[in-house]
């Protein structure tokens, strides 16, 4: 029996470009996926932001409705004009943030000792100050209000300086800029990214006699609206063909199980069952006797005839 492989698409990939775009799709594979989308050009010109999993050499470009590309460039990060604005202005953000940062510290210094201070006084009655333990706890309320202001603008602070830092990790990531030159006005454009793939995950149903079933599902990144879902069931260098599904954990392929050497009068711990010979993929594994969920276990896939609960 041959194991049935699947399509998928998504849109979580970022695919951001100045052309309206047509149709995406997203293959995946057990070690990535490859990104597909129709792109509308303007004037014979569209630009698009790779992701920073972009594959090296992996990107294509089509022309459709019989025209030619004629040029394709791809900028880095250090030689796209825009990029080096964009991390210079975060630069500057960041300095400023810093430096609010110490100023904030300061103050911090100034109303933590004059707390201190105001809390330390042994109060003293006089002319001028006929209530001196009050006096005290007034300045001292107010020592610590303005402490307490302080701390939440650090924490402010200190929020939007980690945000600039994050924008600025991934501004510096290096990921390529696109720009492509068509005699015609669409395009499709294709690439393979590492950080995104399906993983494998198994269902064993046992009826509660010797027939069960084994379900292998994919399981997948959450999915978008206007994207198409495939899978393929190898790997990006094997190609092997893929079918569209739908839904983030959907079925790909059953095959029947015969259950051997079990006591049946309860629901058993580990399962010996006559192998199935279909090129399946090692994964986590649920097991279900009599439609009631027994636990998780490691699947090593094709050939294998064992199944343990727990970590064995």
């Amino acid at each position: 029996m041959r194991l049935i492989p699947v399509v998928f698409g998504i849109a979580s990939l970022l695919f951001c470009q100045t052309a309206s775009a047509g149709q995406k799709s997203v293959t995946f594979y057990l070690d990535g996926a490859c990104v597909e989308q129709d792109a509308l050009a303007s004037n014979g010109y569209l630009e698009f932001a790779l992701p920073g999993s972009f594959t090296p050499g992996s990107l294509r470009v089509k022309p459709l409705a019989g025209k030619s590309v004629l040029r394709v460039e791809l900028v880095t990060a250090e030689q796209d004009r825009r990029r080096r604005r964009k991390i210079a202005r975060l630069e500057q953000r960041k300095g400023e943030l810093q430096g609010r940062m110490q100023a904030l510290s300061r103050r911090e210094e100034i109303f933590s000792a004059a707390a201190k201070t105001q809390s330390g006084k042994a109060p003293r009655k006089t002319k001028a100050s006929p209530n001196p333990l009050g006096s005290l706890q007034q300045g001292t309320d107010f020592a610590l209000a303005r402490l307490d202001s302080v701390y939440r603008n650090q924490r402010k602070c200190l929020s939007s300086l980690e945000g600039v830092e994050r924008e600025l990790a991934a501004a510096r990531k290096g990921a390529p800029f696109a720009r492509v030159w068509l005699s015609g006005g669409r395009a499709r454009i294709s690439y393979r990214v590492g950080d995104k793939h399906w993983t494998p995950h198994y269902d064993f149903r046992w009826t509660g006699g010797a027939d069960g079933e084994l379900l292998l599902h994919a399981r997948l990144p959450h999915p978008e609206k206007g994207v198409l879902y495939r899978v393929s069931a190898g790997t990006v260098a094997q190609g092997l063909a893929a079918r569209r599904v739908s839904g983030d954990f959907p079925t790909l392929s059953r095959f029947p199980l015969t259950l051997r050497n079990a006591d049946r009068s309860a629901a058993p711990l580990s399962f010996n069952f006559a192998p199935v010979e279909a090129g399946l993929p090692p994964g986590e594994a649920s097991v279900f006797w009599r439609g009631e969920f027994l636990g998780s276990g490691q699947f090593a896939g094709a050939g294998a005839s064992e199944l343990f609960l727990g970590n064995r």
